[in-house]
């Protein structure tokens, strides 16, 4: 295994923008074929766990991801993202933050599995303090492996990140299922858990090929860690933002009602964050070695965009207008209650892809203080939107999030391009054509749904209508005929070089 320095950006040129085009292209065909497959490994699996469980084992799950959650924020400190943004990175430094993320790890797990009896306390649910010890443990593995994904994503070597992600993932549903038809309820998911982060390690290891060095100092090492700071910062307020709707309603309301927004939330999440996670693993190392060309980043960053775009708010439009159709099919009946509450977080979740992409912005432009100042605003005003809606309870929680969300989103675009290459009426013009094509392809979707039953061939039929109908609009427009132009040109030429 390599310990050489200037392996660990092997295959890339400073400054070779027509290299870095092409993987990054080839990284997203990679990834999303990956994901492709992922998304319906993931489907399968989502329907058949919700099939063998019920609301109450996913509901005490529910109740232990909190502390974890929040904990696991410490376990990196955002180093992952340090060792990817910069423009250049030493032995010495990588071992600094490999070393420093160990422990933090470590000391992480120690501090979920100490906190594990007052969170059952919390909850009055003895279940939820022996889940949360096997959790904690679990969580003491990840900062022995982050580093050496970072160092594959740093490289560019997609097939490889392809091959951590995919192989964790098939292994864990594997255990997963068959500890859930052994019977072991809720525990079916622990060890599914526990299998991913193993088979990670092991594949990153192996596929990173790098060492850390002993212990030691390290030159910028303050700069690094400053770096690191700021992003752990946002995420802890983000934390907040993101999991205290879950923590008020699994302490007020019960786990039942906890499992039914919970499943609500992560199946719409489902979808999106399989097609913008392979996309956000090319983004961060892109545009962080194209800040010195404005035309090049803010060209990238808007086709990037626009790509998820494309891919995720058709199923968004047909998944949110036809709720009660989709839940029925995919969960069964005795999810009923999950259809209005998820129609009210596909709102929000045609605001995600933009907001989330600000991320990139703040990262790969080094102004990971600005984004961790927006994002305790944020937290605020999310937090005291989950404490507005609870007394309406699940969809009183979901109808204010979304209400704050639809504000907050423009005001964090606006943050976002304040500076840098990116301005704020460049975006604005680049959406202009998905706000149009949402509307369209909402009333063609609302009008059919009326004439369809519960089915998994309708509902088939449903989303590839809505994708059809959405790319038409989309490319009846100059913009987004130029995007889709631009994107088939990248597609050609992929396939020709195979």
């Amino acid at each position: 295994m390599s310990t050489n320095p200037s392996a660990l950006d092997s295959g890339l040129t400073p400054g070779d923008h027509s290299s870095m085009r092409r993987k990054s292209a080839q990284g997203i065909a990679i990834n999303m074929s990956a994901q492709a497959v992922r998304f319906g490994l993931q489907f399968v699996v989502s329907i058949v766990m919700a099939r063998l469980l019920g609301p109450t084992e996913f509901g005490i799950l529910a109740m232990a991801a909190p502390l974890l959650a929040f904990v696991a924020l410490f376990a990196d400190l955002g180093l992952s993202q340090a060792t990817v943004q910069r423009p250049q990175i030493s032995q010495a430094q990588l071992s600094l933050i490999f070393w420093t993320s160990a422990l933090v790890s470590v000391t992480s797990g120690i501090i979920v599995m100490l906190g594990a009896p007052l969170a059952s306390l919390f909850y009055h649910d003895a279940r939820v303090a022996p889940v949360l010890i096997a959790l904690g443990a679990i969580l003491m593995m990840t900062g022995f492996y982050n580093q050496h994904v970072a160092i594959l994503n740093r490289r560019l070597a997609f097939g490889s990140l392809v091959a951590v992600d995919l192989g964790s993932y098939v292994l864990s549903s594997i255990a997963g299922i068959s500890a859930a038809l052994m019977g072991f309820s809720y525990w079916s998911l622990v060890i599914s858990q526990a299998t991913l982060s193993t088979t990670a390690l092991v594949l990153a290891w192996s596929l990173a090929r790098w060492i850390p060095s002993r212990p030691g100092k390290a030159p910028e090492a303050r700069e690094i860690l400053g770096f690191g700071g700021n992003v752990t910062s946002f995420n802890i307020f983000n934390y907040f933002a993101r999991n205290l709707d879950n923590i008020l309603i699994g302490r007020h309301l019960g786990e039942v009602q906890l499992g039914i927004y919970d499943r609500a939330y992560k199946l719409l999440l489902l979808p999106l964050s399989q097609i913008t996670g392979p996309i956000a693993k090319v983004a961060t190392p892109l545009l962080s070695r194209l800040n010195d060309d404005r035309e090049k980043y803010s060209r990238s960053y808007l086709m990037l965009l626009e790509t998820i775009l494309l891919l995720t708010y058709p199923s968004i439009v047909v998944t949110g207008i036809a709720s009660k159709l989709v839940i029925y099919t995919v969960l069964g009946s005795k999810w009923y209650e999950v259809a209005p509450i998820f129609q009210v977080l596909a709102l929000g979740a045609l605001f995600a892809p933009i907001s989330n992409s600000t991320g990139w912005l703040f990262t790969t432009q080094n102004r990971t203080r600005e984004m961790r100042n927006y994002g305790l605003f944020s937290s605020i005003a999310f937090v005291t939107s989950f404490v507005v809606g609870l007394p309406w309870g699940i969809q009183g929680v979901a109808n204010a999030y979304i209400a704050t969300g639809c504000v907050q989103g423009p005001l964090l675009w606006y943050a976002a391009t304040r500076k840098g290459p990116i301005t704020l009426g460049a975006l604005l013009r680049a959406l202009a054509p998905y706000g149009l094509s949402v509307a369209v392809t909402a009333g063609a979707v609302w009008i059919s749904a009326r004439f369809l039953s519960v089915g998994w061939v309708n509902v088939f039929l449903l989303l590839t209508a809505g994708y059809l109908v959405f790319w038409v609009v989309i490319a009846l427009t100059p913009r987004g005929r130029a995007t889709l132009v631009t994107l088939l040109g990248e597609a050609r030429r992929l396939l020709k070089r195979r």
